[in-house]
């Protein structure tokens, strides 16, 4: 009786690791799953931007480093070089600088008064993002969802979501408007 106890523990033991392994294996995306589904696939910078009109309005994922960020109309503007991300979501060098992928695009965030102070001290980062045209440069404007920065050492690491839900901002018709004026 003794010895079937400790191998019902052991096998217990046993599918509690796996099930923590394969937890940590396949739950552990940097990017929610919502995003994931909505998201244009295998979107790449030189899909975008050889056709913005083709992705505008819809989400894509991409990888970035920021290089420079500046205030406008209230936004947080950042403007990015392009790192494709791996099957993981992570963001990775490009394979030359004369790449395709080794581009530039803009990201803009909207409610940065929440964004993290820490993203300075991001090495680089996931977006997603809602394709939003062409900016300065003829570069594409991505307006920011969701960001998760990777750090440059353990604790530099953050996430931001933009909570804003774009059917509940208030919008008043120009007709509207223009009888106010009358």
């Amino acid at each position: 009786m003794r010895q079937f106890q400790k191998t019902l523990i052991r096998r217990a033991v046993g599918c509690l690791s796996l099930l923590v392994v394969a937890g940590i294996a396949f739950g552990c995306s940097p990017v929610p799953r919502k995003y994931i589904r909505a998201a244009a696939p295998n979107v790449t910078l030189a899909k975008l931007s050889a056709a913005p009109d083709v992705y505008r309005d819809r989400l894509v994922v991409m990888g970035a480093v920021i290089l420079e960020e500046e205030t406008k109309d209230g936004n947080l503007w950042l403007h990015v070089k392009n790192r494709p991300l791996d099957q993981d979501y992570r963001p990775q060098l490009p394979p030359s600088v004369d790449d395709p992928e080794a581009g530039w695009y803009w990201v803009v965030v909207s409610n940065h008064q929440s964004f993290p102070t820490s993203y300075r001290h991001w090495a680089d980062m996931t977006v997603v993002g809602r394709v939003n045209g062409l900016g300065p440069g003829k570069e594409p404007i991505l307006m920011m969802v969701y960001a998760r920065g990777w750090g440059l050492k353990s604790g530099g690491e953050s996430v931001w979501e933009n909570f804003t839900d774009a059917n509940y901002i208030p919008f008043t018709p120009e007709e509207v408007v223009g009888e106010g004026n009358r």
